[in-house]
């Protein structure tokens, strides 16, 4: 487990600004309590742990309906998604690259948001 980063942070905002008010205001609260764990090598994919919060057995997960693009450091484009449990509680975030290649290291300064 890791505290999040400064980019991961500064997503999830970016992210809960174009949501309605109640999924702001419950993902701004889920961020107080988040911490990290990643999920595959490179963080392409970080889950996201809750302090107080016991996740529901596995139904699912869906996307906040924001989504992101960054350049990765080879040049190629990552998709940048977070999802929320079947809750709607902050789930995971997940960089998806279409490219062959993995994940090296996101350029969150060209983080576009859509």
């Amino acid at each position: 487990m890791r505290p999040l980063s400064k980019n991961e942070i500064d997503f999830i905002r970016k992210v809960a600004d174009r949501l309605p008010p109640a999924e702001r205001h419950r993902l701004l609260e889920d961020l107080e309590v988040a911490s990290v764990s990643s999920a595959a090598s490179g963080d392409a994919i970080v889950q996201f742990q809750l302090a107080g919060y016991e996740r529901p057995v596995y139904e699912g997960q869906h996307s906040y309906g924001v989504e992101g693009r960054v350049n990765n450091q080879d040049g190629s484009e990552l998709l940048v998604i977070l999802h929320a449990d079947a809750n709607g509680r902050l789930l995971e975030l997940e960089l998806v690259r279409f490219d062959v290649g993995d994940v090296i290291s996101p350029d969150w300064s060209s983080l576009q948001i859509w």
